[in-house]
């Protein structure tokens, strides 16, 4: 019996070591995040383009990118100006889809009063 409670204290000590460990890692993971910003910043891009706010996108991918200008980071700039053409595309598309069934729906108003006259 005194194993099983040496073993059971033992198991508990290793327990504690594994989630200071886990801890310590997810601090570290999250003050590089803070730091670097990029992975952050892109993951709120593709959430929003999930999401299909491209309006959102555009806005916060420029920013990001002006922010990334300025901090001479030069990797980052790159990829998200590339970034930035692709989402900006997405959201003109969106904007004349938009307009077409804007345009659709007058039309179509327009003729149903030009017959009842």
């Amino acid at each position: 019996m005194a194993k099983k409670s040496v073993k059971e204290v033992d198991d508990s000590a290793s327990d504690a070591l594994t989630s200071k460990k886990v801890k310590r890692k997810a601090a570290k993971a999250k003050e590089q995040r803070q730091q670097d910003g990029g992975d952050d910043t892109m993951s709120r891009v593709a959430l929003l383009c999930q999401e299909l706010c491209w309006r959102d996108a555009v806005l916060l991918c420029r920013k990001a990118h002006s922010q990334a200008i300025a901090d001479g980071k030069e990797d980052m700039a790159v990829s998200l100006s590339m970034a930035l053409q692709k989402i900006d595309r997405s959201l003109r598309r969106q904007m004349a889809a938009s307009f077409i069934a804007a345009a659709k729906d007058m039309l179509q108003k327009e003729y149903l009063l030009d017959v009842g006259q």
